[in-house]
């Protein structure tokens, strides 16, 4: 039977942030929403409503991930001050300052059962931290350039990191051994790596334009999925979406739209289009390379999306599209909602819902 062809409706756009949008992430639940910003900020809403629930601010310099834990009861996000923070979601209180990274932190997530964080940083380095004591457990050289995504199996038996170094490496939680180191012939810099619901692979995003779906097991890409988005210079995110419609990837686009590729075929289901896309500064957040260093190079990921401001009128305007980069993406855990942020001068979030086309 043919795949039904599937329509992105913009169910709700957030403006409150006045600098990039790095990360948006859906609670394990899905009531509420997190979205990190360049602007040092960190927004809860409402999911259903679009309500702007809590404001939490303390760092001191850019945001560019956040992650729940899965009690729903705490927050982390990593920044540009090179900490991550614990945030207590109910009062909005900073818990904890974990500190030890020596450059700005990337990426983080959490456990399973919400014991342990990873994070990844331009220091090179994964690091696992208990999040009871604060304190970090292991520090592993992981990689020859910047992290780019670190994220736990189902289980928390594994991490997988990936790089701008263009390799993604699978580690063994309890030892820090690495288990397997993932590549392609030409080693694209990977911009945003995570397992599959079932960790039998890992998808990823590379700096060529494409996302891939690895068999990390067979160490081989079992999936490409291109055509629909534009990815050379920002670190996007993905993830899986599925539906009564089909098994779907979705990706943010630098031309500012979402695209939905059929998990199973690689065909083009759907896409978002943006608004049309004011000029973007070359470095900015969740931006990895200089440009004068090449692609695998390290910059402040924050840095320059700090000159960006406003809100998201003119994307608003042209039909509820980002009108830049879209950075952030996160998949909504039981409907078919897809969250996404927006980089300079966008800064809006955005929730889409994919239904059948005409529906």
């Amino acid at each position: 039977m043919a795949k039904a062809a599937i329509e992105l409706r913009c169910q709700h756009t957030l403006t409150g942030h006045s600098k990039a949008v790095s990360s948006v992430k859906f609670s394990p639940s899905g009531s509420l929403l997190a979205s990190a910003s360049a602007d040092k900020s960190l927004c809860l809403w409402d999911a259903t409503t679009g309500a702007c629930v809590r404001t939490l601010t303390g760092h001191t310099a850019g945001i560019s991930d956040v992650a729940w834990n899965p009690n729903e009861r705490y927050l982390a996000t990593a920044s540009d001050d090179n900490t991550l923070k614990l945030w207590d979601v109910a009062t909005g209180a900073c818990l904890r300052t974990l500190a030890g990274h020596t450059s700005y932190v990337f990426c983080c997530n959490f456990d399973s059962p919400g014991h342990l964080l990873a994070s990844g940083s331009f220091d090179e380095t994964l690091r696992l931290w208990d999040v009871r004591s604060g304190k970090c457990l292991r520090e592993v050289p992981a990689h020859s350039d910047p992290l780019t995504a670190v994220h736990f199996s189902y289980d928390g038996t594994m991490v997988v990191s990936s790089s701008l170094d263009g390799l993604i490496r699978l580690w063994d939680t309890q030892t820090g051994h690495c288990l397997r180191t993932l590549f392609d012939r030409d080693s694209p810099p990977v911009s945003y790596a995570m397992f599959s619901p079932n960790a039998q692979h890992v998808l990823c995003n590379t700096l060529d334009s494409r996302a891939r779906l690895w068999d990390y097991t067979a160490g081989r890409t079992v999936r490409t999925y291109e055509g629909g988005h534009v990815n050379t210079q920002f670190c996007l995110a993905s993830g899986f979406c599925n539906t009564p419609l089909g098994q779907w990837v979705v990706t943010g686009s630098e031309d500012g739209s979402v695209c939905v590729y059929d998990l199973q075929t690689q065909a083009v289901l759907a896409t978002a289009p943006g608004a049309p896309a004011a000029a973007v500064k070359p470095l900015a957040v969740r931006q990895p390379a200089a440009a004068e260093q090449g692609a695998a190079a390290a910059a402040a990921p924050s840095a320059a999306a700090d000159a960006g401001g406003g809100g998201a009128a003119s994307a608003a305007a042209a039909g509820g599209g980002h009108g830049a980069p879209v950075l952030a993406l996160n998949v909504h855990p039981s409907e078919p909602l897809i969250a996404t942020g927006g980089h300079t001068p966008d800064n809006a979030v955005r929730v889409w819902r994919a239904s059948a086309a005409g529906a």
